[in-house]
């Protein structure tokens, strides 16, 4: 099982990758850097959370994962 550390740093170091795509994009559309930042910084700070659930629910799941022995 994952840590909540693990879980925060994966979700947080997606996020700046993600958010410069969604900056980039907005920038394209809007042709303007504040409005640009508002769309990214938004979107980022939603989809850091919901990426961090969905992490959370996932690691409860264990369909798909390799049986660990226990001593």
């Amino acid at each position: 099982m994952q840590s909540h550390r693990r879980s925060i740093a994966k979700a947080a170091s997606y996020r700046v990758f993600a958010t410069g795509t969604v900056f980039a994009i907005a920038l394209m559309f809007t042709g303007s850097l504040a409005p640009a930042a508002k769309i990214g910084l938004t979107a980022a700070v939603a989809k850091t959370t919901l990426y961090y659930l969905w992490e959370r629910v996932w690691n409860r799941i264990a369909w798909g994962r390799a049986a660990t022995e226990s001593n």
